[in-house]
């Protein structure tokens, strides 16, 4: 089983070496990564295009319409569907921080998981909110502590309609698109698990939001109304 990287990308090329940098140092070369440039102002794309001439395990895609990130996500994770990989999110801003997290990842799967995430790191203070969810709970009504790494088997996007990704006028959530993406993942098997091994740092001081008050107020509105209607067949 391998690997693949999906990264959206805004503005990141500030942060693009560290991001790269920390894939690249992985010990375990099961692994290839598509990043996805969704109409960036600075020369983001500039730097994926090198940066792919220059490694084959790296691919990018140049959006011609901004979708934001939670589109971008499962519209590249449907290429996959039918394959017998693992998806794994890592958002532009922020980066790994082990470089076992591939190995560390994957033998999860090997093991019979369909869902694994890990400890990770806040940039500013070192903060953990992820944990581990009993097998008995519902995701929904569950605390969040499923982040900031995001695995999954990417041919588990085939159970869920499209409609659990999109707001109730039918638009595609663009922000809190983490909670959007995995909690009906969550919801649909029991064999999650957590590592508690950090390997993933979080910029909470992103370089790419411009207007933090009116991000985090819409991503509250995300989050509300995902938890609020659940599950969507």
């Amino acid at each position: 089983m391998n690997l693949v990287f999906v990264v959206p990308c805004y503005n990141i090329s500030k942060n693009f070496g560290k991001l790269v940098s920390s894939i690249t140092s992985q010990n375990d070369d099961r692994w290839t990564c598509i990043m996805i440039d969704d109409i960036s102002e600075d020369d983001t794309w500039e730097k994926i295009s090198n940066l792919c001439i220059h490694n084959e395990k790296f691919h990018g895609v140049k959006n011609k319409n901004k979708k934001f990130a939670l589109r971008n996500i499962i519209e590249t994770v449907r290429l996959f569907q039918d394959r017998d990989v693992v998806i794994a999110v890592v958002d532009g801003d922020d980066q790994l921080c082990n470089n076992d997290t591939v190995s560390l990842v994957l033998n999860e799967y090997d093991g019979g998981n369909d869902v694994v995430w890990t400890a990770h790191t806040w940039d500013i203070n070192g903060m953990n909110i992820s944990r581990e969810i009993p097998p008995d709970v519902d995701p929904y009504a569950w605390p969040w502590c499923s982040s900031h790494l995001r695995t999954f088997k990417a041919s588990f996007i085939k159970k869920i309609p499209d409609k659990n990704f999109k707001d109730m006028s039918g638009n595609w959530f663009r922000r809190g698109y983490d909670q959007a993406l995995m909690l009906p993942i969550l919801s649909l098997t029991d064999k999650r698990k957590y590592i508690d091994d950090v390997c993933y740092l979080y910029n909470i001081n992103s370089v790419s939001i411009k207007t933090r008050n009116w991000e985090e107020s819409e991503q509250i509105s995300t989050i509300n109304i995902v938890r609020a209607r659940g599950f969507l067949e």
